[in-house]
């Protein structure tokens, strides 16, 4: 039995197959004395630790199953990159790890993980971990980059490492998932979102730069994005005062970029979440994370300040209701499909508060490197942390939507925009100034098809 969330990963597979658009990488930059054989060592104890690792997806009476894999290898190669001239050698990493990064994963017969490292000097790497999506989400980063620090460390100092023994696996989660979401839990579930979504836009009417293709390809770019110490120090001291976390400020002022861009002030926007509501899943590598769509309505030109209140309100109304698979909303919502765009929201956002820290190991330096596969899951989307010196992140786009210097004025109007709003967050929202915002014009955007709550079906 597979969980929800990898129904969907599997499904996409079998619609695209070989599409890049589930994989996900980590790149870190290792100086010093590597041990590889016991980082090696390390990364085969994880694997065999966390089942969801080396777990195959296979048909049974017409229906995916999952296999767990009782004999496997992982492999480290090692390509060296030290010939290539030294003035060279960053272009040759980039496109390395950007074609390693893509290369497809068989679901039928793969590990979901995958591990390289790329010598580039002495005493100098990089070590690419590819995982499929089905496999591992981003807050499965922390649980597998510790333990194999853990192991590490203990392997490369002569000792046993100690790890405690994990309480279930992912294949008894994705049982438990399928027994709980049933009945009156569901049927709530399905009702809040139901009523939540009601009416919302089909579609958000970007301006972009070229048409919309009949069919997404997802080819995609990335624009970084880094803002000043006191522009983080600001949107702290503005979340506490109003309440909020930092997440909901950072979305607030999103939202009100999207509203100034589009003229639509009824936004949704696609959010993911660990969606680990136990314990005994905060210690386990697998796919739990589901998709909210969070709606925030920008009529009558209220303040950021109200912005933030309002954000607050429906985010912690999500958040209390986050287990209803994303496939369910659609479903429920009688969402019509158009392989142009993705149904419900469009945009995607991702913030996160702290320090990024990357595999820490003795006895050398890490540091990540960020690696851009090239593809765009949705028309836009904004990642960005929060660290104690600056936000970094960046804007990630459909190109067959938008040229580059357009998502380059995007990001301006967003460090411009987020710079005024913490610094006078009393602010009109339409009083905002913009370097190269459009002026607020739009049709009446097509709303969702929804009369009635649809009642969920308590066997399914």
């Amino acid at each position: 039995m597979l969980s929800f969330s990898q129904q969907r990963m599997w499904f996409l597979d079998q619609w695209e197959p070989g599409a890049p658009t589930s994989n996900g990488c980590r790149a870190i930059r290792i100086r010093g004395k590597l041990d590889a054989a016991a980082l090696k060592t390390a990364f085969a104890t994880v694997v065999e630790r966390h089942e969801s690792l080396r777990t195959i997806f296979v048909l049974h009476a017409r229906e995916p199953r999952q296999v767990v894999l009782d004999e496997w290898t992982l492999e480290l190669p090692v390509v060296d990159l030290t010939a290539v001239p030294l003035r060279e050698r960053t272009n040759e990493l980039t496109r390395r790890l950007r074609e390693s990064a893509r290369e497809p994963f068989d679901l039928s017969k793969d590990l979901m993980i995958r591990t390289t490292l790329f010598q580039i000097g002495a005493d100098d790497a990089v070590l690419l971990v590819r995982l499929h999506h089905i496999a591992a989400d981003a807050f499965s980063d922390g649980v597998l980059f510790g333990e194999v620090a853990k192991v590490y460390d203990a392997v490369s100092a002569g000792d046993v490492p100690d790890l405690t023994e994990l309480p279930i696996q992912y294949a008894d989660f994705a049982s438990w998932q399928h027994d709980r979401l049933q009945g009156k839990l569901l049927d709530e579930l399905v009702a809040y979102w139901t009523n939540e979504l009601r009416g919302s836009p089909l579609l958000l009417p970007l301006p972009t730069d070229h048409p919309r293709q009949p069919v997404q390809r997802h080819d995609g770019a990335r624009h970084e994005v880094l803002l000043p110490a006191e522009l983080a120090d600001g949107v702290r001291d503005l979340a506490r005062a109003e309440g909020c976390t930092v997440y909901m400020v950072l979305l607030g002022a999103f939202s009100t970029l999207l509203y100034r861009l589009s003229g639509m002030d009824d936004v949704v926007v696609g959010s993911p979440i660990a969606n680990r509501t136990t314990t005994e899943l905060t210690s386990m590598v697998g796919f739990f994370c589901n998709t909210m769509a969070l709606r925030t309505r920008l009529g009558g030109n209220p303040s950021f300040r109200e912005v933030c209140g309002r954000v607050r309100t429906t985010a912690l109304g999500a958040y209390q209701h986050q287990e209803l698979p994303f496939e369910r909303i659609v479903e429920s919502l009688n969402v019509p499909r158009d392989p142009g765009y993705n149904p419900i929201f469009q945009v995607n956002f991702r913030a996160q508060d702290g320090a990024r820290l990357p595999l820490r190991l003795a006895g050398v330096e890490t540091s990540l490197v960020p690696v851009d596969i090239g593809f765009s899951r949705f028309d836009l989307a904004l990642e960005l942390h929060v660290e104690p010196d600056c936000i970094s992140g960046y804007f990630e786009v459909d190109r067959d939507l938008f040229d580059p210097a357009t998502v380059a004025h995007v990001a301006d109007d967003f460090a411009a925009l987020l710079k005024q709003v913490v610094a006078e967050p009393d602010t009109p929202i339409l009083a905002v100034r913009l370097p190269y915002g459009r002026r607020l014009a739009t049709e009446a955007a097509p709303r969702i098809p929804v009369q009635r709550t649809r009642r969920a079906n308590s066997n399914n």
